[in-house]
């Protein structure tokens, strides 16, 4: 996961989401206890997956919102106090995401190995 560029785990995470809904969808095709568990296992995982990934989606276009809040070129220079309130609040939310990206970065790797380790239900 880490070693992914953003845009790939994005993509990643649309063909997640696209993998789960059809599961969904086929889940009637597929009866019987055994395959209910596993389909529960599969769903879940994904689920996890997906949401880990949309995550990692956020906080990259949480940094890509600190640069255009903290760009001097947007500045209104009538305005001194609200570069620095933008200087502010672009400080807040980037110590914030980094903060929570080593967390969610753990999260989507876990979320991965459990989906790796999930069977199919149609077997």
């Amino acid at each position: 996961m880490k070693e992914l560029e953003p845009q790939l785990r994005h993509k990643l995470r649309i063909q997640v989401k696209k993998l789960r809904y059809a599961s969904k969808f086929f889940a009637g095709a597929f009866p019987g206890k055994k395959a209910g568990r596993r389909r529960r296992h599969f769903l879940a995982s994904l689920e996890r997956l997906q949401d880990a990934l949309g995550e990692l989606n956020d906080i990259t276009v949480h940094e890509g919102l600190t640069e255009l809040i903290a760009d001097p070129a947007s500045d209104d220079a009538r305005h001194p106090t609200g570069r620095a309130r933008k200087a502010f609040a672009a400080g807040r939310l980037s110590g914030r995401e980094e903060a929570r990206a080593q967390s969610v970065l753990k999260d989507a790797q876990h979320a991965y190995a459990l989906f790796a380790e999930a069977k199919p239900y149609w077997l």
